[in-house]
């Protein structure tokens, strides 16, 4: 598929000079969550940086999460409590840091006979979940199967036995785009960030780093160098390190995680969790118009993976036992699919074994190789990547650079008042309040730029359609500053659009050739 006809040569060419002829403290490859997080720490701790994705920002393993930002409760049953206190604490910042953009959701967990715990044992464990969150969500509470049935109805009371309801955070606008707008606030602060650019080399000589560098959108070639290599490749983390000639201690393995889209399930907006028949949690997660379930998980051997039959059969088993439908969910009912592998971290002398792997946390490692001036990072997940930044910055310090303190907080949306601002703008150009909602949570201090057009022609301001709930004036702003070369890039991981809508309806759609017009203007 070649690239929307946008206006971007000069652009990427002037960003190819740039790089080209500046000598960087730390260069990042990989656009993933653990890249976007260490770029925005770096740069904001007054690191020259840069960071390379071979491929779109976030269209790997970061754009196949469940969207939960959560303190590990499941961690509890194996008594991981310093994981279960240190992912708890992340979360608690995380949420505070983005309280637009995360949202407090209650799960309400259903217990039958076949599940491995009994409701006074399960509601022992949500209250101690929420101690050791430092009672920072609404606290838990058990529920019996008749308050389960007037409470969720869509779930299957038959073998019902008791309940709890917890509370832990959801990424309302999916995890793709949480990860492009710490992206985008790297390079607002001075980052210099590519996607679709692929390293090709990168050789230590004389203590500096030389890197060959493709641009895939304009099949040009340029170099490089940096002091320090940041290796936040995920999955591939090893693959940069035979490149480079380097290694880590921990290795990885990889657990294959499938979720289904399917129609909306509960209009509560709770998330529904259930144990499914080999004592795994799953969940009913709302997206959108949609709801989400899954996950699976099986080891695999390579990090490339896709759904097949098994999978879809799987999880719509589960679905149709654990819930109480009109009519059984069927693969003609699943609008889009998610899957990507989970990189688990073998710590050094750790052992690879198939009875093993399952244990394996989702701590992860940073590593340092001293020789090299290398960092790596491996493992981790969305609700720990503050840690991740700060451990890179830190690692950086090892190696002897002098960093800067932040004047203020390095991560997060912008102030209350400059929101208060926001708002009252927003309500003077007679923007809807739900409507302002949206916009701050999508968009933070962008969305000023949308009301200039809006103020200019409100009709840019309308919704493309019932459908595609953005407006032009959101389109407009979001191909100008969120490195859209694709329109695949904007429906699947900038907006919720190619997760939520069939292709075949989404084609028929009357706002989806307003939305093409949009993009190659």
């Amino acid at each position: 598929m070649k690239p929307m006809p946008l206006e971007v040569e000069k652009k990427r060419l002037e960003n190819i000079q740039e790089i080209s002829s500046t000598h960087f403290d730390a260069l990042i490859i990989g656009g993933g969550i653990n890249g976007a997080v260490s770029a925005l720490a770096l740069r904001t701790h007054g690191v020259n940086v840069a960071l390379f994705e071979k491929n779109d920002f976030a269209s790997g393993v970061s754009q196949e999460s469940s969207n939960l930002v959560w303190g590990g409760f499941k961690y509890l049953e194996s008594y991981e409590l310093k994981l279960v206190m240190e992912l708890c604490h992340s979360r608690n910042r995380l949420a505070r840091a983005y309280p637009s953009r995360l949202v407090e959701k209650r799960f309400l967990a259903a217990l039958d006979s076949t599940s491995p715990f009994s409701p006074w044992f399960a509601t022992v464990g949500a209250n101690a979940y929420w101690g050791i969150g430092q009672f920072a969500t609404k606290r838990p509470r058990y529920r019996s199967p008749r308050t389960i049935k007037r409470l969720e109805p869509s779930i299957q009371s038959d073998n019902l036995v008791g309940g709890i309801e917890y509370s832990d955070h959801l990424i309302v606008d999916n995890d793709s785009r949480f990860v492009i707008q710490m992206i985008v606030d790297a390079a607002d602060r001075g980052a210099s960030v590519g996607n679709y650019m692929t390293v090709l080399e990168a050789d230590y000589l004389k203590k500096k780093w030389h890197l060959k560098v493709r641009d895939q959108i304009l099949d040009k070639e340029f170099e490089t160098t940096s002091d320090v290599l940041v290796n936040t490749a995920g999955p591939e983390v090893s693959r940069i390190c035979n490149m480079t000639e380097t290694k880590t201690e921990s290795n990885l393995v990889f657990s294959k995680g499938v979720h289904l889209i399917v129609p909306r399930v509960t209009d509560s907006g709770r998330i529904l969790a259930f144990f499914d028949g080999t004592q795994r949690l799953f969940y009913v997660i709302p997206m959108g118009e949609c709801s989400v379930i899954g996950t699976t998980d099986e080891r695999v051997k390579e990090h490339e993976v896709s759904v097949n039959s098994d999978d879809v059969d799987f999880l719509l088993g589960e679905a149709n036992t654990k819930l109480s439908l009109s009519k059984p969910l069927t693969p003609e009912d699943v609008i889009a699919e998610r899957v990507g592998v989970r990189p688990l971290v073998i710590p050094k002398g750790g052992v690879d074994q198939d009875k093993d792997w399952t244990e394996l946390s989702r701590r992860h490692e940073v590593e340092t190789n001293r020789r090299y001036r290398m960092i790596s990072v491996l493992g981790g997940k969305l609700s720990d990547c503050l840690n991740v930044g700060e451990e890179v910055v830190n690692s950086l310090e090892d190696l002897g650079y002098k960093t800067s303190k932040p004047s203020t907080r390095w991560y997060g949306e912008p102030s209350k008042a400059e929101k208060s601002i926001f708002v009252h703008a927003a309500k003077t150009n007679g923007i809807a309040v739900e409507v302002i909602g949206e916009l701050w949570r999508r968009h933070g201090s962008r969305s000023f730029e949308i009301i200039d057009i809006i103020s200019q022609d409100y009709k840019m301001g309308e919704n493309l359609s019932e459908k595609i709930n953005y407006s032009p004036a959101e389109i407009s702003v979001m191909k100008k500053n969120e490195f859209i070369y694709y329109l695949d890039d904007l429906l699947r991981r900038r907006t919720l659009i190619g997760q939520t809508v069939s292709q075949s309806l989404l084609e028929k759609d009357p706002g989806f050739a307003r939305l093409i017009d949009l993009i190659r203007e």
